[in-house]
This record gives structure tokens, C-alpha cells and sequence, in this order.
């Protein structure tokens, strides 16, 4: 027999069956239902972090964690890319710097290095998992049955159950979060590496113009030089002075002038389109690339050279951060032989199943891997070869990176004195041109002597100009190879006006 219970006041609650009384007097069932649904609701809102929602995360945050290790400042528009009339080297740089996709790419890899560090420290966080239990069936008679025995029948209940897992071995997870977290500095190391890479780059495409250029302007002068001769030597063949091999050897002195020239125009172009690539514009346009850098005279020691490089290289200190990761990864694999904990903890936020005077248990366990351990030995075994192989490419690049600082120097210093014989040599063809249109003037000199003398002048000044744009690519190339090519260092020379090892007057 089934009754209908109420209290005074009160909404009518459910059906309830004879000789058993509801177990939470004062509130019927269907209230008792709905707060539990609440407090689950509660708990769901207060544990779901708002970044699982899609379109959550902040892009701008995520790019702005690589963007102020290179000072960069991305342009948004096609305006912002656009390349200032008067581009300097630092300009390039700067440029290249904030546009460049490559750049930004290594970035991301850094951005990725963070979030699982990140994703590491969570093995120590527990699992919560939150179910819904709602059970009915067809209500039965239980004439005839003991009073008290029909407290074990329920034609329907709700629970709201709530489990939390954690599985965690204390030694292996730590030395996993201390190898993540040495995989960030290496991230972040190699990233100011690649960049140092790109403003060299930059700084070769660069001044590679600029030589093009100035060959281009030199060409354009040696063939007007060279379209005066071959008409005196036809002036002289018709006067018998000289024979027909002298006017087509001028010719031919002509025509290679002319493809020399045509080469240059085409390098031109072809550096022009690089150099737009590596600073992320369309096209450089109409901008006229300004040679406003000056570098130094003097020559540092090597022996400071070599200190500056052994602590400054981005790319040695990732091999540290490499070695250190190994390091740390051979700790997680020895850590594998201790034993992990797991923790089990159920209990209910709303129960109206019976026996409704048990709302939680839990479970403690211990895993010992008794046989494992030849899996975990092998482990260790692959975790030594790995550190064996960081420490090894750590010495191999410290001994290349010694070497790269000593053909760094050797050609800076050759670059600085060839720099100065060849302007001894430029001032010698100025002058002696000036005096072969002396001597043609009065009388002592034919023009062809003259031409001739300009030509050697324009082909020692193209030369010279030529070796003055390699030495500033070498002193760049030196400070790249000493870890002191940086966008920071660029911009504050720059601003400087000129100090240390390079400027940008």
C-alpha cells in the first residue's frame, strides 16, 4: 500500500513507501533533488577553468611572451610595413625583427616549451570527475512482506556522485618539471640565436645592395669611359695611326663592360626582393638604402674575444640547457624504480540511494614496479646515451665556436687593412688621372692615356668601395660570432651615435 506524505505548509512530496519514513524531515524529496542539482552545478562552475572554452584564450597575451624577449613590435597593417625612404641598416633591422614570420615561428616553439612546463606541473594536480545517477522502475506491491523490510526497495532515487583520482610519483614528476623548465631556457636561448642569425642576414643582403648599387653606378661611368675610346680608336684607324685589333679590342672591352653592367643591374633587383623578404615588406619600393655605419678601428684581443663568445652565445647556452635537460631526464628514469601513489576518494553531493547513511569511501594503493624493472633499466641506459651525446655536441660547438671568433678576427683585421691599401691605391688612380688630363692638356699626353687613366680610377674606387662594405659585414660577422649581435645592442648603438665594437651613426 503506497501513501502520499506532507508536512504543513509544505509542497507535497513523493510517494513514499508504508513503514518507511523519509530520511530528511522537514524538506520533501523533489526540494531535496534540486538542491543537490544546485550544489553540483556549484561545483562544476568552480572547477571547469574558463580557458576550455573555445575563443578563451588571449592571443595577444600568448604572442606577447616571445615578442619581449625579441623587442618586437609586429606590424598589423600593410602601412606598418612599409619601408621608410631613407633605409638604414638599422632600419632593416628593425624590421626584419618585428615582421619576420621565421623569427616568430621559433617563438612559437618557445610559447610551446612554456605551456608544457605548465602541463608538467599539473601530474600533481588530482582528477575530478562529477557523474549524475537517476534510477526508477514500476512501482510493486509488498503486501505481505515485514514492515521493515521494505525500506530496502526503492522505486526511485537520484545521486549526485563526485570522484576525485591522483596518481603521482614524486621523484619522477619533479625531475620531469625541472627538465621542462630547462627546456624553456634552452627555447628561449635558441630563439635570440635565431635572431642573431636573421640580423646577420640582414646586415649581409644589405650591404650585398649596396656593393650592386655602387658597382652599378661605377659600370654606368667605366662604359662611358669605354664608349669614348673605341671612338678614338676609330678616329686613329682612319688616321693610320693604330690598326683594325686595337678599335675591335676596344669594342670587345665595350661589350664586357656592358654585361658586367647588366649583372650588377640583375643583382640588384634579386638583392632588393631578399632584403624586402627578410624585413616582411611587400617591396622596398622606391626606398634608398643609406650607409650610415661606421665601425671601429680597433682590433679587441682574441683572448677577450673568446671570453666574451664562452658566455654570451645564445647557441652554447642551449647546449647547457641541453645537457642540464638530459640531466634531468636520466633523474626521471631512475625515479621510475620508486613506487607511485594513487588516491581514490568517492563521495555524493546528493544521495537518496540507500544505504543513505554512507556518503564516502576512498582508496589508498602503493604501485611497486617489481616488473618493470628491466624496462626501467633500459631507460636509464637510453636517458645516459642522450646526456653522453648533449655533452658531447656542448664540447663540439665550444670548440667551433672558438674557431668561428678566430676567422672572424683574422678577417676583420685583413678587411681593415686591405681597406687601407686600397684607398692608398684609389688616391694613387685619382691622381694620376688628374695628371694625364694635365699632360693632355699640354700637349704630353694622348686621350687615350687619359681614358685609360680613368679607368683604372673608377676600377680602384668600386674596389675600394667594395672592401669598405666587407669590413662591415666581418665586423658584423665578428660580433655574431661573440654573442653581441642582438636587437638591444643594435638599437642602443644606434641611439648611441657610435660606441664599443659597432654603431649606427
Amino acid at each position: 500500500m503506497w501513501i502520499r506524505k506532507s508536512s504543513p505548509g509544505r509542497r507535497r512530496g513523493r510517494r513514499t513507501p508504508k513503514g518507511r519514513a523519509w530520511p530528511f524531515p522537514g524538506r520533501s524529496e523533489g526540494t531535496h533533488r534540486i538542491q543537490g542539482f544546485r550544489r553540483g552545478l556549484w561545483l562544476v562552475a568552480a572547477l571547469v577553468p574558463p580557458g576550455l572554452f573555445a575563443g578563451c584564450v588571449n592571443q595577444q597575451k600568448e604572442v606577447a611572451h616571445y615578442e619581449r624577449i625579441l623587442h618586437a613590435h609586429p606590424a598589423t597593417t600593410a602601412a606598418a610595413r612599409r619601408v621608410p625612404r631613407e633605409c638604414s641598416l638599422a632600419d632593416a633591422m628593425r624590421l626584419a625583427n618585428d615582421n619576420n614570420e621565421q623569427l616568430a615561428i621559433s617563438g612559437e616553439d618557445y610559447l610551446q616549451a612554456l605551456i608544457a612546463r605548465n602541463r608538467a606541473f599539473a601530474s600533481f594536480l588530482p582528477t575530478i570527475g562529477l557523474g549524475v545517477q537517476d534510477f526508477q522502475q514500476q512501482e510493486f506491491n509488498t503486501t505481505g512482506l515485514p514492515p521493515d523490510f521494505s525500506q530496502f526497495f526503492q522505486t526511485h532515487y537520484f545521486n549526485l556522485p563526485l570522484q576525485t583520482q591522483l596518481n603521482v610519483n614524486a621523484w619522477r614528476d619533479a625531475a620531469a618539471i625541472q627538465a621542462a623548465g630547462t627546456t624553456v631556457r634552452q627555447r628561449r636561448a635558441l630563439l635570440r640565436d635565431m635572431q642573431s642569425n636573421l640580423l646577420l642576414e640582414v646586415a649581409r643582403t644589405y650591404y650585398g645592395v649596396l656593393s650592386d648599387e655602387r658597382s652599378v653606378k661605377v659600370l654606368r661611368a667605366t662604359l662611358g669611359v669605354q664608349k669614348a675610346n673605341v671612338a678614338s680608336m676609330k678616329r686613329k684607324e682612319k688616321a693610320g695611326i693604330v690598326v683594325r685589333l686595337s678599335v675591335l679590342q676596344s669594342r670587345a672591352d665595350e661589350s664586357a663592360t656592358r654585361v658586367l653592367l647588366t649583372h650588377a643591374r640583375n643583382s640588384v633587383q634579386k638583392g632588393r626582393a631578399v632584403l624586402a623578404f627578410l624585413i616582411g615588406a611587400p617591396n622596398l619600393g622606391g626606398a634608398r638604402l643609406v650607409n650610415r655605419f661606421d665601425p671601429p678601428a680597433h682590433v679587441p684581443a682574441l683572448r677577450q674575444l673568446d671570453h666574451i663568445s664562452l658566455r654570451q652565445r645564445q647557441d652554447l647556452r642551449a647546449a647547457d640547457d641541453a645537457v642540464a635537460t638530459s640531466r634531468n631526464e636520466v633523474s626521471a628514469a631512475v625515479a621510475e624504480y620508486f613506487p607511485s601513489v594513487s588516491i581514490d576518494l568517492n563521495t555524493f553531493l546528493s544521495k537518496q540511494s540507500f544505504p543513505g547513511d554512507s556518503w564516502w569511501n576512498s582508496l589508498f594503493s602503493v604501485n611497486i614496479p617489481i616488473f618493470e624493472g628491466g624496462m626501467i633499466y633500459d631507460d636509464i641506459r637510453t636517458a645516459y646515451s642522450r646526456l653522453r651525446q648533449a655533452m658531447l655536441a656542448r664540447q663540439r660547438l665550444a670548440q667551433r665556436i672558438l674557431e668561428q671568433v678566430r676567422i672572424a678576427r683574422d678577417n676583420w683585421i685583413s678587411s681593415v687593412q686591405l681597406v687601407r691599401n686600397l684607398l692608398t691605391e684609389m688616391r694613387a688612380a685619382r691622381a694620376a688621372f688628374q695628371q694625364a688630363r694635365h699632360s693632355f692638356q699640354a700637349g704630353l699626353a694622348t686621350s687615350l692615356d687619359v681614358i685609360t687613366a680613368q679607368d683604372r680610377a673608377l676600377a680602384a674606387q668600386l674596389a675600394y668601395e667594395k672592401a669598405r662594405y666587407n669590413e662591415r659585414i666581418n665586423i658584423l660577422t665578428l660580433m655574431r660570432m661573440t654573442g653581441r649581435l642582438t636587437y638591444p645592442a643594435i638599437a642602443q648603438l644606434a641611439a648611441a651615435g657610435g660606441a664599443h665594437v659597432v654603431a649606427d651613426k
